[in-house]
């Protein structure tokens, strides 16, 4: 996993893998102008060692999972990274949140920015979701 933004204070992060990486990176910078510090990790590869988690555990209240791909939803099952990420981070007291791909048969197909801004995976929908 890569530190791609901290800020001081930071008790929010953004767990990103893949494309969507800069996203994260730019609602990250338009909070910091915002005052509310947000940190971003870039996840490489798999598994991630349990310590890293352990360490979430004791510095977040909130993280916020993106990825583009098939995400499924809370009440119908996750799948992928965020199935991962609930998993490993369920019971340590964090609020745990997805941003992906929930139904592909519902979203337009012209561009991936299209899909990504119909499943709310822009830097500006990032930054409202978090502010709150």
């Amino acid at each position: 996993m890569t530190a791609y933004r901290t800020r001081d204070g930071a008790k929010t992060a953004i767990l990103t893998i893949g494309a969507p990486s800069y996203i994260g990176a730019q609602a990250s910078d338009a909070l910091a102008t915002r005052g509310v510090p947000v940190d971003v990790h870039v996840v490489n590869g798999f598994p991630i060692e349990d310590a890293t988690i352990e360490t979430f555990g004791s510095r977040y209240t909130r993280i916020l999972t993106i990825e583009d791909g098939l995400i499924g939803t809370v009440d119908a099952g996750l799948r992928g990274f965020a199935a991962y990420a609930a998993g490993k981070l369920a019971g340590r007291g964090i609020r745990v949140e997805h941003c992906g791909i929930v139904d592909p048969r519902i979203a337009p197909s012209e561009t991936f920015q299209e899909v990504w801004a119909h499943f709310g995976m822009t830097a500006e929908a990032l930054t409202e979701r978090l502010a709150k």
